[in-house]
């Protein structure tokens, strides 16, 4: 006589689901974990793209964006491969945020309004700074409008009101090494000129009581430079480089030719 199958009883049933209780009470922190790292790295990935690309941006359109969201936004998707609202949003669907040194160009707090080379720069930029800041947490949302509060971010002090953690990424830019400084000499007695890019022609002046004509300005790296005779404006360009080395660049026109001293 065959004895029947014996099935679980509920005490064992009981325990066996307490088990599986006890494991996957044990597993899914883990596994919540994993997820959260897998967002972190990512995220940490695509700030740094983001950040090459904005400076590729610049340098290719000797231009530099706003912190207006679609602004910056579409001058990165421009050289990320990837759509503007893709580089504004990180995957959790938290709000990207550019913050710009208040300092920027000058020795005192402003805001900072975009730049676009035209002529170039007079003086050398003061605090050429930029952070790209992005939360997996939250929206990110912070007064930075002094130099101050910019620098305690930047440098993560004790008067903070961003604190960089594993879910809170900051990639700092500084654009110093982008800016070089030219300098134009003239000893001809009338002006002559120069044009970065095709912009419009500016003025060397010429030579004044023996001294030497002379114009400084701060150019981003990979400019075209074109240095025309006189008369000025409309004079034939008679040399052009691209200014590519990060240092001082100073050229010199004798009357008749202009040239590189060093």
């Amino acid at each position: 006589m065959k004895k029947s199958a014996r099935g679980f009883s509920l005490l064992e049933m009981i325990g066996v689901m307490a088990v599986m209780a006890i494991l996957a009470g044990a597993l899914v922190p883990s596994v919540f974990q994993l997820i959260e790292e897998g967002y972190q790295a990512a995220e940490k990935e695509s700030m740094a793209a983001i950040a090459g690309s904005l400076r590729s941006h610049i340098v290719q359109n000797k231009s530099i964006p706003t912190s207006d969201s679609r602004t910056w936004a579409t001058a990165v998707a421009e050289y990320a491969a990837m759509a503007p609202i893709r580089v504004l949003k990180n995957d959790k669907g938290f709000t990207r945020v550019l913050y710009f040194d208040p300092r920027f160009f000058t020795s005192v707090d402003s805001r900072f309004g975009g730049y676009n080379q035209t002529l170039g720069l007079a003086t050398k930029p003061v605090s050429p700074r930029l952070m790209i800041i992005s939360s997996l947490s939250g929206e990110v949302s912070a007064n930075l409008s002094s130099a101050e509060a910019f620098s305690q971010v930047w440098d993560q002090g004790p008067k903070l009101l961003i604190e960089e953690s594993k879910s809170l990424f900051i990639e700092r830019v500084n654009l110093g090494s982008l800016f070089i400084r030219v300098v134009l000499n003239n000893a001809h007695k009338s002006q002559v000129g120069y044009v970065l890019e095709d912009g419009s022609e500016g003025p060397v002046a010429g030579i004044s009581r023996a001294a030497d004509g002379s114009r400084t300005v701060w150019v981003l790296a990979g400019t075209a430079l074109s240095l025309n005779v006189a008369p000025y404006p409309g004079g034939i360009t008679q040399r052009q480089t691209i200014i590519s080395v990060a240092r001082s660049m100073r050229y010199q026109f004798d009357g008749s030719d202009w040239y590189w001293v060093g």
